[in-house]
C-alpha cells in the first residue's frame, strides 16, 4: 500500500476533524506542563516563608501578597464562654475548629483567630497570650457552603460577617490567622494544632500525560481505520 492509497482512503471532514482535534489535545498537554512549573513555584514559595520568623500583623498587612506568612499579633485574651465552636473533623474524628478575635491596632477591626480543633468544648482561657500563627486568606462561601446558624450557636463556616454579629465586633474580611500552638507557648487539654500550610496537590504532569497520551491515542485508532479502509479499497480493484 502506498502513500496516496492511504492518503486517499482517508475521509477528507475526519482528516482535518483529527488534525485539530490533535492540535488541541497537544495543547491542553503543553498547558499542564506550564501548570506545573506554576505549581512546583509555588510549593517552593510555601516552603520558603514556613521557614520564616514571624512577623508583625501589621508589616505583612502591608504587602502585597501575605498569604500563608507567618504573623504574630498583639496580646490577646481568650474567653472559653465566648468562643465559637465550628463543626470540623480531624482523621474522620468529629469535633470543633475553635474560634475567637484578637485585636490588631486601637480603632481597627479585630481578626478573626482560629485556635485549633478540639472534640469537646475548652475550659480553660488563653490569659494575656501573644498569638503566632499562619495568615491566610478569608473564607469564602459557595452554593455547597453549609448555612451557619447563629442563633442556635451552629457553625459550619468561618463567615466574618456573621462571626463579628454573633460577637458584636467588627472582624477584617480579608484575612485570618491560624494560631501556631508551639510558637504561641500555648497548651491546653484537648486543643490540637490546626493545618499551618496548605495543601497543595501537584499532579499536572499525570494531566500533560492524560492529554498527550488520549491524542496519540487517537492518531493511532485513525491511522488503523484508514488503512483497514485502505486495504478494503484496494482488494476492491484488484
Amino acid at each position: 500500500m502506498t502513500l496516496s492509497t492511504w492518503l486517499r482512503a482517508a475521509p477528507r471532514g475526519m482528516l482535518i476533524g483529527v488534525v485539530i482535534a490533535f492540535a488541541f489535545l497537544n495543547g491542553l498537554g503543553i498547558w499542564q506542563l506550564y501548570r506545573l512549573h506554576w505549581k512546583e513555584g509555588l510549593i517552593a514559595d510555601m516552603a520558603r516563608t514556613e521557614a520564616q520568623a514571624p512577623v508583625s500583623v501589621a508589616q505583612l498587612l502591608a504587602q502585597a501578597k501575605p498569604d500563608w506568612r507567618s504573623a504574630s499579633l498583639p496580646t490577646c485574651t481568650v474567653d472559653p464562654a465566648k468562643a465559637i465552636y465550628m463543626h470540623s473533623e480531624v482523621d474522620s474524628v468529629p469535633g470543633y475548629r475553635v474560634l475567637t478575635a484578637c485585636p490588631l491596632s486601637p480603632g481597627q477591626p479585630l481578626m478573626l483567630v482560629d485556635l485549633g480543633f478540639t472534640t469537646d468544648k475548652l475550659k480553660a482561657d488563653f490569659a494575656g497570650f501573644t498569638p503566632v500563627g499562619r495568615l491566610r486568606p478569608a473564607d469564602k462561601s459557595s452554593a455547597f457552603s453549609p448555612v451557619n446558624r447563629p442563633a442556635d450557636h451552629d457553625w459550619y463556616t468561618r463567615s466574618t460577617v456573621e462571626l463579628g454579629k454573633a460577637w458584636g465586633v467588627p472582624l477584617r474580611n480579608d484575612y485570618f490567622l491560624v494560631l501556631d500552638l508551639t510558637r504561641s507557648h500555648i497548651d491546653i487539654a484537648g486543643l490540637q494544632q490546626g493545618a499551618l500550610s496548605a495543601p497543595l496537590p501537584n499532579r499536572h504532569f499525570e494531566y500533560a500525560l492524560t492529554w498527550f497520551g488520549l491524542a496519540w491515542a487517537m492518531i493511532g485508532i485513525f491511522i488503523a481505520f484508514v488503512t483497514q479502509r485502505a486495504k478494503g479499497t484496494t482488494g476492491l480493484h484488484e
